[in-house]
């Protein structure tokens, strides 16, 4: 199948939109047609050397949309049937999903590389993550979409593949947000804005959003930050115990994507606390704590990979949250793009001149 594609044709070099083939699907995979992808700062990442991609590679990993063909072992989804891209997968066989930890699946982190098309001279194309959403068409496996019934528009539904989906597993999942709880988001970016929504939701009464750009602050105060911080300020950490009586914040997100808001993060919450890291940094960062702080005072660090989800019975149900208007996805939107854009929208993400940018794959 002839089709577009956002390619990345070699480390440090821009994806380039370029005519290819999609691949025969084998009898696990199924073809999507996306109607909208979620672009991720993650999605940058994958420019560089690292193990998320492997060039030439279609970028992406996040996407909605209906699906088109299904191979001849596919039982969950059926043409015509709406799906949602999942940000990662769950094979349903490995150790982790085996132990219900499929947010450790071993397809996330030990996958081999998927080839999912080819250029007009028979090199094979990989898909970045083992997904690749940057297209007019995604080859993909069957434990990598789920069915989701909605009347949600593909630009809000596809929000959850990624940020959204990340942002309710850390809140409502793993952090388990209370009611009187006070919550600090550092970072109040794309993943940020949704954790501020989020913790307004459980019933937390102040939502300390720390972040240095004045409209990102600006933004999570029409969100339900009660309280907004510049870094430049002071000392945030001093500030956010200044407004708990000294104690500490409940509940600490690291949305920033920068080991030093880990350790603010870290140092922000109370005896007992919860600090919850969410976001990607290179992999060779590291992060320093004090060893009898975290032996002795009762503090907890929670990993949050895609929240910590189920996507088979938790996607849906975020559905009907979104549908229900509980959140506001079209809050989190600046700005559509076409395929042919697919560069310039992951710059504008990489150098955080939006919050979320979207693109349109039939465009």
């Amino acid at each position: 199948m002839a089709m577009r594609a956002a390619v990345l044709g070699a480390f440090g070099s821009a994806p380039s939109v370029e005519d290819v083939e999609l691949m025969t699907p084998g009898p696990h995979d199924v073809v999507v047609r996306p109607g909208a992808v979620e672009v991720c700062v993650t999605d940058s990442y994958a420019l560089r050397p690292g193990p998320l991609a492997h060039p030439p590679a279609i970028l992406g990993h996040s996407a909605a949309g209906v699906v088109e063909e299904v191979g001849a072992a596919v039982t969950t989804v059926v043409p015509g049937d709406r799906v949602v891209v999942a940000g990662t997968p769950e094979c349903g066989e490995c150790f982790w999903c085996d132990r219900g930890e499929p947010h450790q699946c071993r397809e996330i982190f030990e996958g081999a590389v998927r080839h999912v098309a080819r250029r007009a001279d028979g090199t094979p194309i990989s898909a970045a993550g083992g997904v690749g959403t940057y297209a007019e068409r995604l080859l993909l496996r069957e434990y990598g979409v789920v069915r989701v019934p909605t009347s949600l528009a593909d630009e809000h539904l596809c929000l959850l593949s990624c940020g959204a989906t990340s942002a309710m597993g850390a809140v409502f999942g793993i952090a388990r947000v209370g009611l009187g709880d006070t919550v600090a988001v550092f970072g109040a970016g794309r993943i940020g804005g949704w954790i501020v929504q989020c913790a307004r939701l459980a019933g937390a009464v102040r939502i300390v959003a720390v972040e240095p750009m004045a409209e990102r602050r600006e933004r999570a105060a029409g969100l339900g930050a009660t309280h907004v911080l510049d870094p430049a300020d002071g000392d945030v950490v001093e500030r956010i115990r200044d407004l708990t009586g000294g104690r500490g914040a409940d509940v600490a997100f690291e949305a920033a994507a920068d080991a030093a808001a880990v350790r603010a993060s870290f140092d922000a919450t109370r005896r007992g606390g919860v600090v919850v890291p969410l976001g990607m940094v290179d992999w060779g960062v590291t992060v320093d704590l004090p060893v009898n702080d975290l032996a002795m005072r009762g503090r907890e660090i929670r990993s949050c990979q895609y929240g910590n989800v189920d996507v088979r019975r938790d996607l849906p149900r975020f559905a009907r949250v979104l549908e229900s208007g509980l959140l506001d996805p079209a809050a989190m939107v600046d700005r559509t793009y076409p395929l042919a854009e697919a560069g310039k929208a992951l710059a504008a993400a990489a150098d955080r001149e939006l919050i979320t940018a979207v693109l349109l794959p039939q465009c």
